[in-house]
């Protein structure tokens, strides 16, 4: 109910200019005001459509062909390391990277809700990642039991170097840096995309500054983004 996720129209109109702002694929979106209240609607413009053609796509779930009746299983069916390889099996290592990016970017902005329904790709002359959507920050609404990412990075996170030692349910750096190398993705490359993500830091908070959410949730999502930030830039688990 709108009563339980409060400003959600704002949110996720703020998150998805967040996303273009650091450069990825987002659908032309927008708010609309209801007439005679303070309430808006978030509008977008789909991108599975010209006119009355369908165009072909699938999410996670169903390239992976998992079934829908168990409504658990978008998050606990796979990890974000079988999707980032089933992104380079299908559609080579650059759409990996940018699914990888991706969920840099959502871990910043406290979207704990990226999951296997919410990663989809396009079947054109080449297969790419869709546009993307549902992308707002969840976290504020959630409260601090829930876990930061919806997906489980690997089969075993408790290996991951800053997870499985600081055991505080955090992911940083050195966890993403494993997980681009256990999918084939040069550290190089890594590096560069999450220290671009970074680097907006500032960017985000003065759009959240200047958003209409409501000022609690301003604070909530900016001490999220500045606390991410300074774990997607820590080296080691002893920093």
């Amino acid at each position: 109910t709108p009563e339980d996720y409060p400003c959600a129209a704002i949110n996720e109109h703020l998150s998805m200019q967040m996303a273009k702002a650091a450069g990825f694929d987002v659908p032309e979106c927008g708010l609309l005001a209801f007439a005679d209240t303070d309430e808006q609607a978030y509008v977008i413009r789909r991108f599975d459509r010209i006119g009355d053609e369908k165009l072909h796509h699938e999410d996670m779930m169903q390239i992976f062909n998992f079934n829908n009746t168990n409504s658990n299983a978008k998050y606990d069916a796979a990890t974000y390391l079988d999707v980032l390889n089933k992104c380079a099996e299908l559609a080579g290592l650059g759409v990996a990277l940018e699914c990888f990016r991706r969920l840099i970017f959502n871990y910043l902005i406290g979207n704990n809700d990226f999951h296997l329904k919410n990663i989809s790709v396009m079947h054109e002359k080449t297969i790419k990642l869709t546009p993307m959507y549902d992308c707002l920050n969840s976290e504020i609404y959630s409260g601090d039991l829930d876990s930061p990412l919806a997906l489980s990075v690997t089969d075993n996170d408790d290996a991951l170097p800053y997870y499985g030692t600081m055991l505080n349910g955090f992911y940083a750096l050195p966890d993403f840096l494993a997980l681009a190398e256990m999918a084939r993705i040069k550290e190089k490359p890594a590096r560069r995309s999450i220290a671009r993500i970074v680097q907006l830091q500032k960017n985000f908070i003065d759009m959240v500054y200047v958003s209409n959410l409501e000022e609690n949730l301003k604070e909530k999502y900016i001490a999220i983004i500045e606390q991410r930030a300074k774990l997607l830039s820590l080296e080691s688990p002893s920093d």
